[in-house]
């Protein structure tokens, strides 16, 4: 009886013990550049300003302010995504754009240590366009 207690116990120590698995995209991440074809500048050299990106199990969120010239944009929203091998369906609830509100984007990504680099737009097969934008983050601690 004492055995089976002990190892009631050991089984039960061990299993609290044991750690979720995160996906890879989960967590906080600091936008290190950024070029974008709607604007003729690249972040950090020609645009000042700064942005966070966070993923959690199912939901993404960003907030950021980027300078150019004497012109000053808060970007920020939120939504749900998906992620699957190299590609991230997300889905916009909330925006400082409003036309992006309920819009799904595709975007490619990949990993290169502690770094995120996002490509996009997409199309529903899942190819860039000749042109399109990159995003780098740098994982915070």
């Amino acid at each position: 009886m004492k055995n089976l207690v002990c190892c009631l116990v050991i089984s039960a120590f061990l299993f609290a013990c044991t750690k979720e698995v995160k996906s890879p995209i989960e967590g906080a991440w600091q936008m290190v550049y950024g070029q974008w074809q709607t604007v003729p500048a690249v972040f950090p050299t020609q645009v000042n300003g700064g942005q966070i990106k966070m993923f959690s199990k199912e939901h993404f969120t960003f907030v950021g302010q980027f300078k150019l010239d004497t012109m000053a944009q808060n970007n920020f929203g939120s939504g749900t995504y998906k992620f699957q091998g190299n590609q991230v369906e997300e889905l916009v609830v909330y925006s400082s754009d409003p036309g992006s509100i309920s819009q799904t984007f595709r975007v490619l990504i990949e990993f290169r240590n502690d770094t995120l680099i996002q490509k996009y737009p997409a199309d529903e097969n899942w190819r860039l366009p000749e042109k399109f934008d990159v995003e780098k983050y740098i994982r915070l601690k």
